[in-house]
């Protein structure tokens, strides 16, 4: 066989992955708060570090449904959660939200822990 009918094949690969790497793969890098406009209703991702200096809000039961969170530009931002967050997010330092600004709070549809 010859070496040339793979070349164009594994430039292709080499290319796909670094844009995947580049664009697509997760990250734990702290996003902006400000790239949110406060009157929208559209759901949106960002990685916020956790405020452990300030209080948990919890439910009854005492599942965790707010607490506050800053971004890259140490923006505090009280973050009201739809469903209980997971235990983890107390010690967690990042979190990735799905959610929204309302008002000067963002409402968080989903937290995950990233760190």
């Amino acid at each position: 066989m010859k070496l040339s009918k793979f070349i164009l094949p594994i430039i292709s690969v080499v290319v796909l992955a670094v844009i995947y790497y580049i664009y697509f793969a997760p990250s734990d890098e702290l996003g902006d708060f400000s790239k949110f406009s406060a009157g929208s209703e559209i759901n949106q991702n960002i990685n916020v570090a956790v405020v452990k200096s300030k209080a948990f809000e919890r439910d009854k039961s005492g599942g965790i449904i707010s607490f506050y969170a800053k971004d890259k530009n140490n923006v505090e931002v009280k973050i009201t959660l739809h469903e209980p967050a997971p235990a983890e997010v107390v010690n967690a330092e990042v979190v990735k939200l799905m959610g929204h600004m309302h008002g000067s709070n963002f409402t968080a549809a989903s937290v995950s822990v990233l760190k």
